[in-house]
């Protein structure tokens, strides 16, 4: 069963980011210290990329997630609306699903998963709530408690349904709009990130008897790698800052 609790990144994602943390590393080395040796200083920034590598892609795969189930539900209420039964209706979501979903997209792989174990006699709560617990993702998690308690309540399920997938639609197009508008504050931060060494770029290729005196020594060695701890923390902070959790 697919894991939600840690994104493994597959070979070519994690050569790929092996491979811009040693560039970056090498051109900090170059640009702060003006000697590759101290690279070495910066090795330890390759598992902190990697670290937040995997954090990135784990929150693009939940949202793709979160989006694909969405549709997986509008699927199962169009047919629990057409008269199926609620077993039934997962199965011609999922074939509703087949017509814009390869078969190895994540929600794809759950539905399979879903299906496999009403047919070994689970409940549909029961998988669903399984499903909410595994993803840990918030509208999948609320649908099944709200699922579950309707066929414990005897509700109408279609309408409950119906009304579930329609406050989740709501959500996630209020979440994608939030998305955007976060995205393009993102970049501005992004832009702000490069400011500094631009600086000193233009400082050393114009000036370079202002900042001459940071290079060949101790002093500016441990000035320049107090200076990088200080950016970092400060990356970190800008991150976090526009940041929302959805």
């Amino acid at each position: 069963m697919p894991d939600y609790a840690e994104y493994k990144l597959n070979t070519r994602e994690l050569v790929e980011a092996i491979a811009v943390s040693l560039v970056t590393i090498i051109f900090l080395a170059l640009l702060c210290y003006n000697n590759i040796i101290f690279a070495i200083l910066l090795v330890p920034y390759i598992p902190f990329y990697i670290r937040e590598k995997k954090k990135k892609m784990k929150d693009k795969r939940n949202w793709t997630v979160n989006m694909q189930f969405r549709d997986f539900i509008n699927c199962i209420s169009s047919a629990l609306e057409s008269g199926y039964s609620i077993e039934n209706a997962i199965k011609e979501g999922y074939l509703d699903m087949k017509l814009s979903y390869s078969e190895d997209e994540l929600i794809m792989k759950e539905a399979r998963i879903i299906m496999g174990k009403l047919e070994n006699n689970r409940t549909v709560e029961e998988v669903f709530l399984d499903f909410g617990e595994r993803s840990g993702i918030e509208d999948i998690k609320s649908f099944a408690d709200i699922f579950a308690t309707a066929k414990r309540t005897g509700g109408n399920l279609i309408q409950i349904i119906k009304s579930t997938a329609d406050v989740i639609h709501t959500r996630v197009e209020l979440k994608r709009e939030l998305r955007t508008v976060i995205a393009s504050k993102k970049y501005e931060a992004d832009i702000m990130k490069l400011i500094p060494f631009g600086l000193l770029i233009y400082l050393r290729l114009f000036s370079s008897d202002m900042v001459a005196a940071l290079y060949g020594n101790l002093f500016g060695i441990v000035f320049m790698t107090i200076v990088l701890l200080v950016y970092l923390l400060l990356c970190k902070i800008s991150d976090h800052v526009v940041k929302i959790e959805l």
